[in-house]
């Protein structure tokens, strides 16, 4: 079976079970998928899984929005930044992977 078979089962089990769209398919899953990437949805991921997919899309944006809106004016370093950058994507990384984790089961 191929990858958009399989994603199309997952889709249609998980629309089943009364789960919404915006959680199966999410926007930076979505983004991955069209660059190329075979991503399954968040609740077939493993917990790791998901805790880096998050906090590898969350950081940057959330860090770029931060650096534009508030820290530059501030005189932040750009290490702190990053530092907190990081954390800040480690925290929802974490917060988003138990909930698909509890709502998985």
């Amino acid at each position: 079976m191929d990858y958009e078979t399989k994603l199309q089962l997952a889709h249609k089990e998980l629309s089943d079970k009364g789960v919404w769209k915006s959680n199966y398919n999410p926007p930076f899953v979505k983004l991955l998928r069209k660059l190329g990437l075979c991503i399954p949805p968040p609740y077939y991921q493993s917990f790791f899984a998901n805790v880096m997919l998050c906090v590898a899309f969350f950081a940057p944006v959330w860090g770029i929005f931060q650096w534009f809106l508030v820290w530059d004016e501030l005189g932040k370093p750009v290490l702190e930044a990053v530092y907190i950058s990081l954390l800040t994507g480690a925290l929802f990384g974490l917060v988003m992977a138990t909930f698909y984790y509890i709502r998985r089961k």
